[in-house]
């Protein structure tokens, strides 16, 4: 779950930071006359959330035992947006499990965060970054896409490259080999664009066909059967579509008419069946026409072009903004009324920019992923605070 933008030269300091509006900072000062600002594009992991400015500039708050903001610290988590260290402006970023990568404007790839598996491409299987450590390889990724244990690229001719974990479904150790370094996606398909998943990753190709390829345990890989693949596997049904997303085990794409379709694991409604049973193949999601979705672990959220955000699957944490904790496999409205152009599902929360430039969160908060000082679940949108601070 990843969000682009055209990215600008940084203009303010590398050590500016946020902090929530009134709120003393944890560390820094505040400036003698604080600045609000919007946020440009946004998403979530794990615990944890990012977001860019107009500058390319990126902040994140949450969950950090691993390094996963980029603060050059190992704080247990940070209850306010903070700047990724190093000052670099990125042009297109995602949020993983426990890790974040980002292209900049120099068109160089960073990741950060949780490397056991090798996720952050730089050659080692370090466990984990504090800052952003530039990966391995010699191409030049347009796009990057940050999953489970693993992490995608794809280049400008639609060359594909992944790294970290093995993902091909299989129990045996031997059939592909972990790798620290980006490696070429087997086969001769042109991406436009990758989903990494929680065990698995999906693609998409010039026409709009979906490809998906990892674990296949729960039907992710919307090919009909339950086997996993080390080689990209057509989805099946025959649709168009514009756009994919990965969870930690459905998958979901939407098509240029605006509907979604979603398939694999549905025992919360992820996949928007009225059936609990898994979906093999993908499956209309009865539900408004949507111009944007993203997919979380176990719920996914959809925005319309009048800007009207829904969400349906689990709802243990409060995730789909409804003000309950029931689940859903309908599509229902994220209360409050707000009109939001950009939206991010994590594991267990959301967040979204609105049409205004304010930033929301909701659902689990015990790391503070929501931004909003507590760590107090919210079960609808909190307002996560946007002022600049400077860091000593």
């Amino acid at each position: 779950m990843c969000f682009g933008l055209t990215g600008r030269s940084v203009a303010l300091f590398s050590l500016l930071t946020l902090v929530a509006c009134g709120e003393e900072p944890a560390t820094g000062v505040i400036g003698e006359d604080p600045v609000e600002f919007e946020f440009f594009s946004i998403v979530a992991g794990n615990d944890h959330t990012c977001a860019l400015n107009q500058n390319g500039e990126a902040y994140c708050w949450g969950g950090n035992e691993v390094g996963q903001l980029g603060l050059g610290s190992f704080a247990v988590h940070e209850s306010h947006p903070r700047q990724v260290v190093d000052g670099h402006a990125f042009t297109h970023f995602s949020a993983g499990a426990f890790h974040t990568c980002g292209i900049t404007v120099e068109e160089i790839t960073y990741c950060w965060g949780f490397n056991v598996t090798g996720q952050l491409g730089h050659g080692i299987f370090q466990g984990r970054s504090s800052v952003p450590v530039r990966v391995d390889t010699d191409v030049t990724f347009v796009e990057v896409s940050a999953g489970g244990g693993h992490t995608c690229g794809v280049m400008g001719h639609g060359d594909a490259y992944c790294w970290g974990a093995r993902s091909d479904g299989s129990t045996t150790n031997d059939s592909t080999v972990i790798s620290a370094v980006p490696v070429r996606v087997e086969g001769d398909l042109s991406f436009t664009t990758i989903a990494t998943g929680g065990d698995h990753r999906c693609g998409l190709t010039m026409d709009g066909t979906a490809f998906c390829w990892g674990a296949g345990t729960d039907g992710q890989l919307g090919t009909g059967d339950l086997m996993g693949s080390i080689e990209p596997r057509q989805v099946q049904g025959g649709l168009s579509f514009v756009s994919l997303g990965a969870g930690d085990g459905h998958s979901c794409g939407l098509t240029t008419q605006g509907v979604a379709y979603c398939w694999g694991l549905n025992s919360n409604g992820q996949v928007g069946s009225s059936s609990s049973a898994n979906e093999l193949l993908p499956s209309e999601v009865e539900g408004p026409v949507f111009a944007s979705l993203s997919v979380g672990g176990d719920h996914t959220c959809g925005i319309t072009s009048d800007g009207a955000a829904y969400c349906w699957g689990l709802n243990q944490f409060g995730q789909l903004g409804n003000g309950t904790r029931s689940n859903s496999a309908m599509p229902l409205d994220v209360v409050g009324g707000h009109q939001f152009a950009r939206i991010a599902a994590g594991r267990v929360h959301t967040c979204a920019i609105a049409v205004g430039g304010d930033t929301y969160c909701w659902g689990f908060n015990q790391r503070s992923q929501l931004g909003d000082g507590t760590t107090t679940e919210r079960l609808s949108p909190v307002i996560v605070s946007t002022v600049m601070t400077i860091a000593p």
